[in-house]
């Protein structure tokens, strides 16, 4: 009900923000983009990207209006993390190229206003996304220089795990234990209050997530037992919030990981992916789509085996079901429509000009 709400809220925003004095609709583009950032993990990707289009088009608007320096700075920071919050949906949606395009949007945006943390969060959303374009030498990079933003708290935290990650892509064990350690310590740091739910955010992180990242590389390094551990933690915690991509990704990768390690624990290796398949039934994401293809070309030499032949008609249903996620006034891509791309460093004026 939340997520038709906020539909229905941003399809009047452009006007809305418009019409508004310049602090009131900052205030009000601030309130839609927490809504936003509550939302997008339980709604599809392609809801999300109209919804943040929408909220674009109003800031590109209210950029057109004098106002203070000061409101500027804010205008800057908001567009950005809408660009950032762009650039997840359009990652999860399978369009990396948008994504890249997004995340240096957002990345300009933070160094035109000085916001370390809108600069490290484009980063890691960046990293996030060329991890899964089987880039990990570019999220590696993207992560470190995400680091140079900011020194502590739930931005770097996020950013250090991207870097155990990439570390893991490549191969590097040593580095990608050092990172994980880092990570944890971070985490520590955190108090409660910060910790939100899994998911992109500029100002919270959830400790969970060391723990799932922690799998990911595990099983990326071969190590589907020391991964299980990590799980362990991570699996309960991530099944009592509503982040279904995260539920979904975690279990896909131990299932993939117990694949490659041999025939012995087919069942289970079925039994996770259709169980990841279920948790994101009716909100398809590259991410789950693409580690469910691994699966599947993992087990398809056991294909005389029912489970196996079940779990690939499963993952084919699903897939297909993309295609109902669209908002019906939205075509796929809303990500670039109406004005562009919309980066903020272009979009709107400089603060000072």
């Amino acid at each position: 009900m939340g997520a038709l709400l906020l539909e229905g809220q941003i399809l009047e925003v452009p006007g809305m923000l418009a019409a508004s004095p310049v602090q009131l609709a900052l205030d009000r583009a601030e309130h839609l983009l927490g809504q936003a950032l509550g939302a997008h993990e339980a709604i599809p990707p392609t809801h999300v990207l109209a919804q943040t289009a929408r909220l674009h088009r109003g800031l590109e608007r209210l950029a057109r209006r004098r106002m203070a320096d000061g409101q500027w700075k804010r205008l800057r920071v908001v567009a950005g993390r809408v660009a950032v919050l762009r650039a997840d949906a359009a990652f999860k949606q399978g369009n990396v190229a948008a994504a890249r395009t997004l995340t240096a949007q957002g990345y300009a945006a933070g160094l035109a206003a000085g916001d370390g943390q809108l600069c490290g969060s484009a980063r890691e959303v960046g990293a996030v996304a060329e991890f899964y374009d089987g880039r990990p030498d570019e999220a590696l990079r993207l992560a470190r220089d995400g680091q140079r933003h900011v020194t502590g708290g739930p931005v770097r935290a996020r950013l250090v795990c991207q870097e155990a990650r990439a570390l893991a892509g490549l191969g590097d064990v040593q580095g990608a234990a050092r990172a994980l350690d880092h990570a944890y310590d971070l985490a520590d740091e955190i108090p409660p209050d910060r910790w939100g739910r899994p998911g992109p955010s500029f100002d919270e992180f959830n400790p969970v997530e060391v723990a799932y990242n922690a799998t990911t590389a595990l099983c990326l390094l071969g190590r589907p037992r020391a991964a299980e551990e990590h799980a362990e933690l991570a699996l309960p915690k991530l099944d009592g919030v509503d982040a279904p991509g995260f539920r979904s990704v975690i279990r896909l990768d131990l299932s993939l990981a117990l694949a490659r390690a041999g025939r012995l624990e087919l069942e289970r290796v079925c039994s996770l992916a259709s169980e990841a398949i279920q948790i994101s039934w009716g909100r398809t994401v590259a991410s789950v789509s693409g580690r469910a293809d691994q699966v599947l070309a993992a087990t398809r030499v056991h294909s005389e085996v029912p489970e196996v032949r079940e779990l690939a008609t499963l993952v084919r249903e699903w897939q297909r079901s993309a295609s109902e996620q669209r908002p019906g006034n939205s075509p796929s891509g809303a990500v670039l429509a109406a004005g562009g791309p919309g980066l903020p460093a272009r979009a709107l004026p400089d603060v000072n000009g």
